[in-house]
């Protein structure tokens, strides 16, 4: 069975999500901000996973922040 959306599936859907938003969005546009919203989420991950000075979080990752040797733990 073909799970893959047939080409007039794909435009009805840009048209439902054209006719929402009030505007279309450019195939390199749509992709630089996913691509930004991505990178973000995972800076900030990083960020709370090796920066963070809450205890739980601190004291599971202490020794892979001493590992990395980048990231300064005292």
């Amino acid at each position: 069975m073909n799970m893959r959306p047939t080409q007039a599936g794909e435009k009805t859907m840009e048209r439902t999500v054209a006719s929402r938003l009030g505007f279309a969005i450019s195939e390199p546009a749509s992709f630089l901000i996913k691509s930004g919203i991505f990178l973000t989420l995972c800076g900030v991950t990083l960020f709370v996973t090796l920066a963070a000075s809450y205890p739980a979080v601190h004291d599971t990752l202490h020794n892979v922040r001493h590992a990395l040797a980048v990231v300064p733990c005292h």
